[in-house]
């Protein structure tokens, strides 16, 4: 008989499969249209001549549409259908007398995004006296938030399931993020500061303790759990706000936290958009004094969270797993936040230095052994350990630990490149190479915001050149993560020898490290010596592959909804809390905002909500999508009464492109 399979035909399929991989990855590259975003930033307006020291607070909803992919898992994400938690842009402005007026935004994404720092910047110039230079993106780094809105061809392309930049998901960002800074502006008021640090344990973990034991030289007997758990950053930093009402007195207003913790309790292949363990941190604070004149804000980004990871439970990391990680690190951020109430100060002293660097035009003596060009390594498809997908992350080449060990003379040293030297049919242009670097002080709180995602050991040598450069001792240097654009890793030269998939994918070399604590010192040196430092260019243009994802408007009409059976309770699962459920039909997708108030939970007898979809207690799923037949949605109430609780609670989707429709009391 005669063999259907021979090594010879094998071999043509194994190269068949290359091709076809190959050209799946190149077809973007060479086909996608390119959008062209061009930005010419203009003077804002003129800071207001003030006596005393202003901040305001804002926070607004950029959860974008359904249907779009999400970034972070790249290759095993899955496009959204809908959110458990909402996703936020948390803004915060800050005006010292005399000073340069600044903007710190906190926003529920991936990554941060340069050309998306330009757009706000030039959105809000003819409104607020924040320039461009003093306007800071910063970032939870949640891997269950949209992708498509970076400034490289290349994370475009990879850094989700699916390919191509956005322009519609990047002008709703803009625009939501742009209306964030605004309210801050105009929400003003006098204000009183207070910022101070504690140290978290037990709810990180670190997730490549290989690699970091190389800076120890640890054996690897060493590398217990019990060393993971000690591995970690555990700095909670945090900066307090009060101001002024109108009764004269002081309230609680805002809060901006640092930690360092990834945001991947939410596992790949799930849909939902999720903030992670941000959101139920966010949501930790509880001011002291309520009602209070406003609504509070408390803004949480990254510190120096590469190769820190949440610390699930083995076999639990879900829901269950990102709101208990979450709301632990929620308490601590209030104990935080009460202690600061004690140590409230009327001075605001600012300052910020922002300088812009092209990667690929540095003259040797800036580079500090950075490499010329970026390289991919082979162990970014293996994975990150806790996300490894069989049998890819444990083939030999892509699995961690798999360094080279021939030819290693090379600038890259001994990083396994990804297609080997095919990668370099892409050009250096289409991988992120305009950086910008950020130096922002607020009173004794110095923020060194950079594109990276920065390890634990990687955060430390950076702190230390800043720290260096500090004219005293008494300073908290924060290193924040993923700041206005996206880099991929900075390690360790020792960490990059190991090659897991921090060391992969650090695209600019082994140096990586050595350059920003050289360019991080400089620029806060520059700060603290000559005063306030601005090499934001101002103007740019970016050509980027583009895709449309963001759905089409449906035509402007009142859509009918119609429950689908009655309300049912789920006891839930080892990821999933218990919940109520139901099912409704209404309008397309694409005519629901996500951005906006969709559900509450009411009281019918008292009219008070008892829960609403700002709680992440509400969960919105699309099930069916017909288009202009309408779609079929599912709505959870997780956490809940248990089933025979007594009252006249009801379901209520509020109006919009269709009338509100409320459920049947249950």
């Amino acid at each position: 008989m005669r063999r259907l399979f021979t090594w010879p035909r094998l071999l043509l399929l194994v190269l068949l499969i290359a091709i076809g991989g190959l050209l799946h990855a190149a077809w973007p590259f060479l086909f996608y249209p390119t959008t062209t975003l061009s930005f010419d930033i203009p003077a804002p307006r003129p800071a207001t001549i003030q006596n005393g020291n202003l901040a305001g607070v804002a926070e607004v909803d950029i959860t974008p549409a359904i249907g779009l992919p999400k970034f972070g898992y790249s290759a095993w994400a899955r496009g959204a259908n809908g959110f458990r938690t909402r996703l936020k842009a948390r803004a915060f402005y800050l005006h010292g007398a005399g000073q340069t007026p600044m903007a710190l935004v906190q926003l529920d994404l991936g990554a941060g995004s340069l050309p998306l720092q330009y757009a706000v910047a030039e959105r809000i110039a003819t409104t607020t006296d924040i320039p461009a230079h003093a306007l800071s993106l910063l970032v939870t780094h949640t891997h269950s938030g949209p992708g498509q809105y970076l400034g490289s061809d290349f994370y475009n392309v990879f850094g989700s399931q699916s390919p191509g930049f956005d322009p519609v998901l990047f002008d709703f960002l803009a625009e939501r993020i742009s209306q964030a800074v605004i309210e801050a502006y105009r929400a003003r008021r006098p204000a009183r500061f207070a910022s101070g640090q504690s140290e978290v344990w037990g709810l990180t973990r670190n997730r490549s303790l290989g690699a970091w034991a190389r800076n120890h030289r640890l054996p690897e007997q060493q590398w217990t759990e019990e060393r993971a758990l000690e591995a970690v950053n555990p700095r909670m930093s945090q900066l307090r706000i009060d101001l002024m009402a109108d009764d004269g007195r002081y309230y609680p207003a805002g809060a901006l936290t640092l930690f360092s913790i990834h945001g991947t309790a939410i596992p790949a292949f799930t849909r939902p958009y999720h903030a992670d363990v941000w959101h139920w941190l966010a949501q930790g604070i509880e001011p002291a004094g309520k009602p209070l004149p406003w609504r509070f804000v408390h803004g949480t980004v990254q510190a120096t969270h590469g190769d820190n990871n949440p610390a699930w439970t083995a076999g639990l990391r879900g829901d269950r797993e990102a709101r208990r990680i979450g709301t632990a690190l929620g308490g601590q951020a209030n104990a935080l936040f009460q202690r600061l109430g004690n140590e409230l100060r009327d001075d605001l002293h600012t300052a910020v230095a922002s300088r812009e660097l092209d990667l690929l035009t540095l003259d040797e003596e800036q580079r500090h052994g950075l490499c010329e060009r970026p390289v991919v390594g082979a162990a970014v498809a293996g994975a990150a350990n806790g996300d490894e997908v069989f049998p890819i992350s444990y083939l030999p080449y892509l699995k961690e630990g798999w360094p080279r060990t021939v030819f290693t003379d090379g600038c890259q040293g001994v990083k396994q490149w990804m297609l080997s030297k095919l990668q370099l049919a892409l050009a250096p242009a289409r991988y992120p190479h305009r950086a910008l670097f950020q130096v922002l002080r607020v009173n004794d709180l110095v923020l060194v915001a950079l594109p990276w995602e920065i390890t634990l050991e990687s955060g430390n040598r950076i702190r230390a050149a800043v720290s260096a450069t500090l004219p005293d001792p008494d300073w908290s240097v924060v290193i924040s993560s993923l700041a206005n654009g996206y880099f991929g890793y900075a390690t360790t030269e020792e960490e990059y020898g190991a090659q897991y998939y921090e060391g992969g994918h650090t695209l600019y070399g082994p140096h990586t490290v050595d350059f920003l604590s050289a360019q991080s010192a400089r620029l806060s040196d520059d700060l603290f010596q000559k005063g306030n430092q601005n090499q934001h260019p101002g103007h740019a243009t970016f050509v980027l592959r583009s895709h449309r994802y963001w759905p089409e408007p449906p035509p402007e009409r009142t859509w009918s909804r119609q429950w689908q059976g009655e309300a049912r309770y789920s006891e839930g699962d080892t990821t999933h809390e218990p919940y109520w459920r139901w099912r409704f039909r209404g309008e397309p997708a694409a005519a629901l905002p996500l951005h906006q108030p969709l559900m509450a939970v009411v009281d019918e007898a008292s009219g008070k909500v008892l829960v609403d979809d700002d709680s992440g207690d509400l969960q919105l799923l699309l099930v069916e999508d017909q288009g202009l037949g309408g779609a079929l949605y599912e709505v959870r109430w997780y956490t809940p009464p248990k089933p025979g609780h007594s009252g006249d609670r009801a379901l209520h989707i509020l109006a919009g492109a269709a009338p509100r429709l409320v459920s049947p009391i249950f």
